[in-house]
């Protein structure tokens, strides 16, 4: 679909589910209603010799581009970084539109009660929601991250306060958007991604972090998960998205299992809260680094001896691949002895349908790239990494902690084939000891 066709049909969207733009930056005054106009400006400026887009912020020259605009008839300046989300160009202004608050009960349902753990996090998350303060929460994968929210999300919606809940990953924006909308029944939450619009009136959004850029000066609380996630953590520009789509007043929560330096650099000692258990009390999965070569042309004993097992055991396996034709490669060898095994990767167009199918159980075996590290959760699921040399520290926690994050199966293997050690495997290794130590150590695990 191109961008025309994209923009036509959220214009028809918004006649069918009469929804307000509060806070949203509008291109055609004909799609609001009694909103009020906040601002209008043109959609890409001059400033001192250099070109900013007033959609999304971005500043970087070599994103602006010129063309012979008809309806002018003059040349024209428009950015091509947020092109998606409607032409911003030198010749059109855009409307943004006047933000507005609700307050609701803020009710929701916890089905368990939230571990000391748990519960210091949530205490100073709230915290910093009601005092529109900022936070990290450094908290290791399988805390219970989500869960620790949900009190400042309460807070702030019974101030009638503005919240985005955003991630870079579209899966872990779907999951997140199903265990909020499964706590919170009460409450209409906007879920928000490439193709999935608004329903609603933006007062409660889940949404990948691009999707901000729809908004300007609207939200009060943006809850920022997996900050270190790519493309988050390759660009700056979405940071500034964060920024600019936030109130005057607004608080901002960032929770990450892997925070890098310029991240932790950002806040003080007393910002940044560490979580070093699981929800369950057991322990992280701990690396088992093994010497082996996997080839593209050759089938591989080890390995295939050890999905046979992992199949006779009934448990799920994800094997992850630096390199997607690499996988596919791979891939092609082992499909022929396992029936419910398939490959998964960014460039797959069938890759949420094939999330789905993992998620029902009609999948045993799934050859992966790291599209698979973060945000999702299954029962008996043992990870393996192939040529683990070429992951960084932070991708090899993220995966090793897709193990063992249900209460009812808290143990698993991580087994990292590796062609030789380096420093960002021992890293990842020595940081995943540590925290289990830390947790041990403050009672949180036995």
């Amino acid at each position: 679909m191109t961008t025309a066709q994209k923009a036509k049909a959220f214009c028809v969207f918004l006649l069918e589910v009469k929804m307000k733009l509060y806070g949203r930056i509008c291109h055609d005054l004909n799609n609001i209603t009694t909103e009020k106009l906040k601002a209008s400006k043109p959609g890409v400026a001059n400033v001192q010799g250099k070109y900013i887009c007033h959609q999304c912020g971005n500043t970087d020259q070599t994103l602006f581009f010129q063309y012979y605009c008809h309806h002018c008839n003059k040349e024209t300046t428009y950015c091509r970084y947020c092109v998606n989300f409607g032409k911003a160009q030198s010749c059109k202004d855009i409307y943004i539109i006047e933000s507005k608050r609700h307050r609701t009960d803020g009710k929701y349902r916890l089905d368990f009660e939230l571990s000391e753990q748990q519960r210091i996090a949530s205490e100073n998350i709230q915290r910093a929601v009601l005092k529109y303060e900022h936070l990290l929460l450094h908290a290791v994968t399988g805390a219970g991250k989500t869960e620790m929210i949900f009190a400042g999300i309460s807070a702030a919606r019974q101030k009638g306060d503005n919240i985005a809940v955003v991630s870079p990953r579209v899966d872990v924006v779907k999951e997140v958007y199903l265990r909020l909308t499964n706590a919170f029944k009460d409450e209409q939450i906007d879920l928000m991604y490439e193709g999935q619009f608004a329903q609603y009136n933006s007062t409660f959004v889940v949404a990948t972090v691009h999707q901000l850029m729809r908004y300007d000066g609207h939200f009060n609380v943006v809850i920022v998960d997996e900050v270190d996630a790519f493309p988050l953590e390759m660009d700056q520009q979405l940071m500034h998205t964060i920024q600019k789509a936030s109130a005057a007043s607004a608080s901002h929560i960032y929770l990450t299992a892997t925070p890098n330096k310029q991240l932790l650099s950002q806040f003080n000692h007393s910002q940044i809260i560490k979580l070093p258990a699981r929800y369950h009390g057991h322990p992280l999965p701990i690396p088992e680094f093994q010497f082996n070569t996997i080839k593209e042309t050759k089938l591989n004993p080890k390995l295939l001896k050890f999905l046979k097992q992992q199949i006779e055991h009934e448990r799920k396996t994800f094997v992850f691949f630096h390199d997607i034709r690499f996988m596919e490669k791979v891939f092609n060898i082992y499909r022929h002895y396992f029936s419910k095994i398939e490959y998964v990767s960014s460039i797959d167009p069938k890759r949420h349908e094939k999330v789905t199918r993992l998620r029902n159980n009609e999948i045993d075996i799934m050859f992966t790239t790291t599209i698979l590290e973060r945000g999702i959760t299954l029962e008996k699921l043992d990870v393996v990494i192939v040529n683990t040399e070429k992951f960084n520290s932070s991708a090899i926690i993220q995966i090793a902690g897709r193990v063992g994050r249900k209460i009812a199966y808290p143990n698993g293997k991580v087994l990292c084939y590796h062609e030789g050690l380096t420093k960002q495997m021992m890293h990842a290794k020595n940081e995943i000891v540590k925290m289990n130590r830390l947790a041990f150590q403050k009672g949180w695990i036995t």
